[in-house]
Parts: structure tokens; sequence; C-alpha cells
């Protein structure tokens, strides 16, 4: 595994821009196929997800708001939700996936070289878990959007 590669940080923007853009379409498209904001008694209660200037916004009231950021310096995305609390993740260029950096931490620690995770370990995978937790499904496959 090799964590944060990135060859620059023009590099970094366009893999997390696209992850989060990923996201994006994916969350979207579950909201179009789940949610009727038709039905919504006021427009708080409307689903929506938004991204702007590296931040990726999704409110799912009543639940919450969830926040996935870019952070810049230290080449990793941050994640802020009302269920799992914040994370930071660091990107795995070898299978293409943003993993928790307490796992990656954990791995880098031990006397083994390679950092084995499992789905959830990822920002794919927990988005995946939550969504799965609320509404009894999955938002999509991991490499449906690329984190």
């Amino acid at each position: 595994m090799h964590i944060r590669t990135f060859q620059n940080a023009g590099h970094y923007h366009n893999v997390a821009d696209e992850s989060l853009h990923s996201i994006q379409d994916t969350v979207e498209d579950y909201f179009e196929e789940h949610f009727d904001a038709g039905g919504a008694e006021q427009e708080d209660d409307i689903a929506e997800v938004n991204y702007a200037s590296g931040v990726l916004t999704i409110y799912l009231p009543p639940h919450g708001t969830w926040v996935i950021n870019k952070q810049t310096p230290n080449e990793q995305i941050w994640w802020s939700s009302p269920i799992s609390g914040p994370r930071r993740y660091e990107y795995d260029e070898d299978r293409e996936r943003w993993v928790y950096s307490r796992v990656v931490d954990e791995g880098e620690n031990g006397d083994v070289g390679e950092v084995t995770y499992v789905e959830d370990d990822t920002l794919g995978g927990i988005l995946n878990k939550e969504f799965k937790d609320l509404f009894g499904e999955r938002l999509g496959a991991d490499d449906e959007f690329h984190c």
C-alpha cells in the first residue's frame, strides 16, 4: 500500500475532487430514487447534497448533516458524521481508496509492512454502512464512487 504518494498538489486535488464528485453524483441519484421533495412539509425537511470549494455537504433530515472535505496541507479527506463522528482518510494509491487514518497508523506501527483493511475502513465503506444503518440498503458499490 502506498499512502499519500501524490506527485504534486495538483494530483491530490484531481484525485480528491474526483472522489468527492463521485460521492455527490451517487448520493444525488439515491435521493432522486428514494426521496420525494414534494412530500416535505417544510423546505428544511428536504434531503440535499452540495459540493463547493472542496466541501461536500450531505443533509439528511432528521438524521443530521455529513461534511466531507479536502484537507490539502495533509493530502487527506476529512469526514464528519452525526453517527460516527470525525475521521481522517488517506489515499491508498494501489487500491484507489481513501483509508481511515487510524488503520494506516496502526499498520505502520506493526511489524508487517503491509497495511490491511476492510471495506468499513474506507470512505466509501463508511458511507455505505451509515446509509444501510439508516435506510436498510447500501448507497452503492465502493467502486461506484471511487473512494
